[in-house]
């Protein structure tokens, strides 16, 4: 049996070596930034690269003796479970075995200790540790998140905290606690950095330009952008490679479809390499997202079954009409009872993470989602 080529198109996951499109200039902007201890907050869509621009240019900087930690905090839903993704993005750097020993020793409730077994990546002996069993209460998880956040400053000199879809911590019901604890450390934390990346820009920027958030105006923000004429021809490139041959508008027309998300551009060209074309055109790309759309059809509907008629309305509404959707003809058209329900729905939609407001206008939202705009045009076409 022949094996099957390597495909030059990788989704789903952050991307690295030859997956990877670097941004030499952004790259440049945020390594002085964090060089000179100015925290940063990497803003933009989910999928659109940002993670893995991040572990990118954490890698560069820790070849320049900047030691880094990545915490992600997507699924996290209390303290608790912010306290154990920070122990364990500590946890995989094994390597740091002695000053994570040393900055252990001084927070009692947490036990250190090294295996007898050699790890078969590094060959070191495996460091772990273990939270102590009396941490129960919130007031022990809040005392531990301090004790880590302080311990940061022992690891020594030139350290970025990199924490992942930062507006996450927003989500638990403290009156505050957590950002006004980073912010306590950011600023006590003379050799350590911090760097966060968001995805839902009105929740951010409230934190950094609402003067009663701990964070007002304490970090820089950074509007990640979107990928320029190089990543067309990156794209082409890569077909190139492979012996397949690739209209360069059909890779623009998926750039827009898609409103130019990293992850579905490689999505597509995965499954365009996958189904064995040899020439790649508009129809091809068409035909091939639509498979990729229908494979998600199910949890499209799915999602679309919990949410309340106006919701749903809201939704149609916003796939297909894009701007001006306050303007009476509209809300008529989609039998919505007029600006206020509109409003509400749309707020509802924004907590449970399907839409977000583009800019600061009044009237223009957009999908996290892409692909469940497009699902949703086609399947309401009038």
């Amino acid at each position: 049996m022949s094996k099957l080529p390597i495909n030059p198109f990788k989704f789903g996951d952050p991307v690295e070596g030859d997956y990877y499109l670097p941004r030499p200039d952004l790259e440049n902007l945020v390594s002085q930034f964090l060089v000179n201890r100015i925290h940063v907050v990497l803003i933009g869509p989910r999928r659109f690269g940002k993670t893995s621009f991040l572990l990118n240019l954490l890698k560069k900087l820790s070849e320049r003796s900047h030691s880094y930690i990545f915490v992600d905090i997507f699924n996290i839903t209390s303290h608790r479970d912010f306290l154990h993704q920070m122990l364990r993005a500590l946890k995989a750097r094994a390597s740091w075995k002695d000053a994570l020993k040393s900055m252990f020793a001084t927070i009692n409730k947490i036990r250190p200790k090294v295996s007898t077994q050699l790890d078969a990546n590094t060959g070191q002996h495996s460091f772990d540790f273990t939270l102590d069993t009396a941490v129960s209460s919130e007031s022990d998880v809040k005392e531990l998140i301090q004790d880590l956040l302080s311990g940061l400053g022992k690891l020594g000199t030139g350290l970025i905290l990199a924490i992942d879809e930062f507006q996450k911590i927003t989500e638990i019901d403290d009156g505050g606690w957590l950002e006004a604890t980073l912010r306590t450390y950011m600023q006590q934390l003379r050799n350590v950095s911090f760097i966060f990346t968001g995805s839902r820009r009105s929740v951010i920027y409230d934190m950094l330009n609402n003067h009663s958030r701990p964070l007002y105006k304490f970090c820089q923000p950074i509007e990640f952008p979107s990928f320029g004429d190089e990543f067309t021809y990156w794209v082409l490139k890569r077909f190139e490679d492979v012996g397949i041959k690739c209209d360069p508008i059909a890779i623009k027309h998926l750039r827009k479809i898609v409103q130019d998300t990293p992850n579905y551009v490689q999505m597509v060209c995965f499954h365009l390499v996958a189904l064995g074309k040899e020439v790649i055109t508009i129809e091809e790309v068409n035909n091939a997202l639509k498979i990729v759309v229908q494979q998600n059809a199910y949890a499209y509907q799915t999602l679309l079954s919990t949410l309340t008629p106006t919701q749903q309305r809201t939704l149609r509404l916003a796939a297909k009409e894009g701007k001006q959707i306050f303007s009476k003809e509209i809300l008529r058209k989609y039998e919505i009872s007029g600006g206020p329900a509109l409003s509400s729905a749309i707020k509802s939609l924004k907590d449970k993470e399907i839409l977000d407001e583009e800019g600061a206008g009044r009237g223009t939202v957009i999908f996290d989602d892409p692909l469940f705009a497009i699902w949703l045009r086609t399947s309401f076409d009038d």
